[in-house]
């Protein structure tokens, strides 16, 4: 930078003192020696000059780094994003007893050091119940971790510990939240996919309704594996096995458009687990009230579906039938026909119709006609009577929020 500096400095000098040197005589020289000593006042100053903006161009430079470190600092500091869900409606079933319900969960996730993702989220739930029969109404105010994990990419594959929501299917055995987990997601090829998962099925709600006599939940061993390969977008094929300590379920399920905005899924599951426990075979909390028949249960479920209510003004209709065995499931809370379903069985049929009121709101019917299924050789605790068939339906109006 001196080198430049003293480089303008000169030459500016010599422009000036050409005319000088072609100028001859004694007269001419006085003139000169005059003018010499201006444009030396006028170098300098120039000379100040450059260096005043050398110094104003480092402080510029420094600010300009300045300003650019505290800005990747930013872009690169955690950002958590929210996002959560409402649902509130109207249930009336078979004992003639109505029923409003509502929900909110509320979620954040964010990233640490471009690597780790974090996730954390609780669930309120409430449902208040008409009275029926001269029976006082009830009330269940509940609170429970919706999910807190940590997840990572290695390549093509993505694992998550913690807290989380897991889904098998077209979620006839496993569609649940709040299940504590070591889970991994190994994208094979851009159409194939394995996913699996250990640990322990869902957590108690952290604050329960106070008139409960039920013991707190006990969770139970959990474990999973899934394959699933993609024909086209809407398009899939899939199997699992899994446990859920003590019965152990084999499921193959699949997806596809038919024709125009005509499309079909189904799922088959299997409980492979012949001998079920009672509530007086074991200490764990758990157990099926009805048992003795030493078989293998199982279930399936087949929806035909027109149309998707996803953009505003979009609507949908979906017929469904589902033929469930008693004690397929000891709970019922796993499945994602868990208003529905329980451990009696359920056989009948159902529809659904959704249309969105907006981008991110919908309005759904759900009815359903339906009967329990029971297994005459299952009695109750072991040695009684056995399960009566009865009537199952309901209709549920209920309006959803996505935010």
């Amino acid at each position: 930078m001196k080198n430049q500096k003293k480089a303008i400095v000169l030459g500016i000098t010599a422009t000036m003192l050409m005319p000088v040197c072609f100028n001859g005589g004694t007269a001419e020289a006085a003139a000169a020696d005059t003018d010499v000593a201006a444009m030396q006042a006028e170098i300098n100053d120039l000379t100040a000059r450059l260096t005043d903006l050398e110094n104003s161009l480092a402080a510029a430079k420094e600010k300009q780094e300045a300003a650019k470190s505290e800005k990747k600092a930013k872009k690169e500091a955690p950002t958590l994003k929210w996002s959560g869900s409402t649902k509130s409606g109207y249930m009336y079933d078979e004992k003639k007893t109505g029923k409003i319900k509502a929900e909110a969960k509320i979620l954040a996730t964010t990233v640490v050091d471009k690597t780790y993702d974090v996730g954390l989220g609780l669930k309120f739930k409430s449902t208040s119940s008409e009275p029926n029969n001269g029976k006082y109404s009830s009330e269940k105010n509940k609170v429970k971790l919706e999910q807190a994990y940590v997840g990572r990419s290695f390549g093509p594959v993505y694992v998550k510990a913690g807290v989380q929501t897991v889904s098998l299917g077209e979620g006839l055995w496993l569609s649940k939240s709040s299940v504590n987990q070591f889970t991994a997601n190994y994208k094979m090829t851009p159409r194939d996919t394995l996913y699996a998962g250990y640990g322990r099925d869902s957590q108690d709600y952290l604050v329960n309704d106070t008139n409960d006599d039920n013991p707190p939940a006990r969770t139970r061993l959990l474990k999973f594996a899934q394959y699933q390969h993609d024909f086209s977008k809407d398009a899939y094929a899939g199997l699992y096995f899994g446990t859920q300590q003590p019965e152990r379920y084999l499921g193959v399920y699949g997806s596809t458009p038919i024709v125009g905005k005509f499309g079909i899924s189904a799922e088959y599951v299997r409980n492979t687990n012949k001998e079920k426990p009672g509530f007086s075979d074991v200490d764990n909390g758990y157990g099926y009230k009805y048992f003795g028949a030493n078989k293998n249960t199982q279930g399936y479920v087949i929806s035909l579906n027109y149309g998707k209510a996803k953009k505003k003004g979009t609507w949908d209709i979906i017929g469904q039938y589902l033929n469930i065995d008693q004690n397929l499931f000891m709970d019922d809370s796993y499945t994602d026909w868990d208003d529905y379903i329980t451990a009696d069985g359920f056989k009948g049929f159902g529809l659904i119709m959704d249309y969105a009121t907006s981008d991110h709101t919908k309005l759904s019917l759900l009815r359903y006609w339906a009967h329990t299924n029971p297994d005459g050789d299952n009695l109750k605790g072991g040695t009684g009577s056995s399960l009566e068939k009865s009537p199952h339906y309901s209709t549920y109006l209920k309006f959803t929020t996505k935010f």
